[in-house]
């Protein structure tokens, strides 16, 4: 494990592999060690240089419970610091849900930095969700903390046991602080639009965020979107069978810049 200071906060991450850079960020609730557990590393570190980051509030990044420390624009710099520590001019990114939209909001941002882009689950649409929900979510992970979330997910198939036991193993407060942060969010579709960079948009056909991947697709110029039939959301990440040819022909043209 390494690690990078920023704005005060510890952000760890680790790198593994060979070949042209590869940032590869974790969804809500995760840590650079579900790319191990799905399967990911193996097959990907014979020919990227993979740099596997715990986002703030996860893994063993620090968990700070102030919401304005999760604001995406700071989740973003947390990336760019890794890369700077790493020597890494430019990189691909490849997100998880969460993870998707901090590199969407990264590619609007600091796109110098970018060579592709790939995102399981994510989109660069406003999201403005009533502040009510926003609060009685983030006071259920305060008081009950991550387990029944869990048990939500669970009857739908989405959660393996190794995602199980990680997602208990979550600070519930710095789970909430991130909810109130990311619940109500300005988009960067309208920056995006002028971009040139390659992305590869992946998502289940039967994912409640598909028409705003849909609108995030059509308004990415340089931008592919692939759904996966009869897949939900946490599909995108888990379905390594039907994501892995997608990914690994995206990567070979674009990954070097």
């Amino acid at each position: 494990m390494r690690t990078v200071r920023r704005d005060g906060f510890r952000i760890a991450y680790e790198v593994v592999g060979d070949g042209p850079p590869l940032v590869l960020v974790h969804g809500f609730y995760g840590d650079r060690t579900t790319w191990r557990s799905g399967g990911h590393v193996d097959a990907l570190a014979g020919n990227h240089r993979l740099v596997l980051i715990d986002a703030l509030g996860h893994g063993d990044s620090d968990a700070p419970h102030d919401a304005a420390a999760y604001r995406l624009d700071r989740q973003v710099e947390d990336v760019v610091a890794v890369l700077d520590a790493e020597g890494v001019e430019r990189a691909a990114y490849w997100g998880a849900s969460m993870g998707g939209v901090i590199g969407l909001h990264l590619l609007a941002r600091r796109p110098e930095r970018i060579t592709c882009m790939i995102t399981g689950g994510a989109h660069a649409c406003d999201v403005d969700v009533a502040p009510a929900e926003v609060e009685d979510e983030a006071e259920l992970f305060r008081s009950r903390g991550v387990a029944p979330f869990v048990d939500w997910l669970e009857p739908r198939g989405e959660v393996p046991g190794w995602m199980r036991e990680m997602m208990l193993a979550a600070d519930p407060w710095a789970l909430a602080a991130l909810t109130t942060a990311i619940s109500r969010r300005r988009g960067v579709i309208d920056t995006l639009a002028g971009t040139d960079v390659p992305v590869l948009l992946i998502t289940g056909d039967g994912d409640a965020r598909l028409p705003e991947i849909r609108r995030t697709a059509e308004a990415v110029p340089n931008a592919r979107l692939v759904e996966l039939p009869g897949c939900g959301h946490s599909d995108a990440f888990l379905r390594l069978d039907l994501i892995l040819p997608e990914v690994l022909s995206f990567l070979e043209r674009n990954a070097a810049g």
